[in-house]
């Protein structure tokens, strides 16, 4: 079928979660009695409020973490970025990571057994569903497309833009929950 600037397009949306539902996870891990909950708290946290790939996560040392910022790393596209970092989120994992050497990951976990905690707390979702949620999230509470491209390490706009379509979607949807008559 021959695209029109009428057609819609059929591509699929990204799975996310609301920010309630984020919150119930990071709940009940930061509740959990297991032996890594503080650690599988502190994980999920972190991808929620930073975006960052699994891949990311895994490969987070100690020196990467800067006053405002953390420095990912030879990332996808073996590119460096740096993603904003919020104080409180700062202090946890340098709390976390108090004894470690500056160089040694933070969490010494691989991006499987990542996949297997969120699993734990919330059976569809995997890391990358965080990823999706902080970005929608994001753009929910008014943040910009260009700087959260710049934080997701997308090479091209058009990337990010998908959030915009959930965004869309939701304003819509909540426009129609109005009683107007």
């Amino acid at each position: 079928m021959k695209k029109t600037p009428f057609s819609e397009s059929k591509k699929t949306l990204p799975k996310y979660l609301t920010k309630t539902e984020i919150d119930v996870i990071l709940n009940q891990a930061n509740h959990d009695n297991g032996k890594h909950s503080r650690r599988n708290y502190l994980m999920l946290l972190t991808l929620f409020r930073t975006g960052m790939r699994v891949s990311d996560l895994v490969n987070l040392k100690k020196e990467n973490i800067k006053e405002d910022c953390v420095i990912v790393r030879m990332g996808k596209g073996r590119k460096d970025r740096m993603i904003p970092l919020d104080f409180n989120l700062r202090n946890l994992l340098l709390t976390y990571s108090d004894k470690l050497n500056k160089d040694v990951r933070i969490f010494s976990i691989t991006s499987r057994q990542v996949n297997n905690i969120i699993k734990k707390y919330d059976q569809p979702s995997h890391a990358h569903t965080f990823r999706h949620s902080f970005a929608v999230y994001y753009l929910k509470c008014g943040g910009s497309i260009r700087v959260l491209q710049k934080i997701l390490g997308h090479a091209h706009i058009g990337t990010t833009e998908v959030y915009l379509d959930i965004v869309g979607k939701d304003v819509k949807e909540d426009y129609n929950k109005i009683p107007w008559g």
